[in-house]
C-alpha cells in the first residue's frame, strides 16, 4: 500500500522531519485534485487528459512510495489510448480506492510523527 521511500528516509536522517510531513501533505492534496480531474476526464471521454493526469500521478506516487497506486496509474495511462471507456471507468475507480488507502496510511504516519517547531 505505502512505504516511506529511501529518499524521504534520507530527509528524516538529515533532521528534516517537517519537510517530509510537508511533502506528504502536498502529495495528498495534489493527488486528490488529480483524482477528481481523472474522473472528470473519463466522464467527458477525454483520453488525452486521462493519460496526462495518470502520468503525473504515476510519477509522484512512485516518488512518494505509493508503488501500487503508481502501477494502477501506469495501467490507466497505457489504456487511455484504447478509449475503452468502461475499462477506464473501472480503472479510475480502482485508482481512487487505492489512493484512499494511501491517504489513510500517510495521514496516520503524519499524525504519529507530527512535530512542532
Amino acid at each position: 500500500m505505502w512505504h516511506l521511500p529511501d529518499t524521504l528516509r534520507g530527509l528524516l536522517d538529515a533532521g528534516c522531519d517537517n519537510l517530509v510531513l510537508e511533502l506528504i501533505e502536498t502529495f495528498l492534496g495534489d493527488t486528490a485534485s488529480r483524482c477528481g480531474r481523472l474522473q472528470l476526464a473519463v466522464s467527458v471521454r477525454d483520453a488525452s487528459r486521462v493519460k496526462a493526469e495518470a502520468h503525473s500521478m504515476r510519477g509522484s506516487a512512485r516518488q512518494m512510495g505509493a508503488d501500487a497506486l503508481a502501477d494502477l496509474c501506469q495501467t490507466l495511462e497505457t489504456g487511455a489510448s484504447l478509449a475503452d471507456w468502461t475499462a477506464l471507468e473501472h480503472q479510475v475507480n480502482q485508482v481512487s480506492l487505492r489512493f484512499a488507502e494511501v491517504r489513510s496510511a500517510m495521514s496516520e504516519y503524519a499524525t504519529v510523527n507530527q512535530r512542532t517547531e
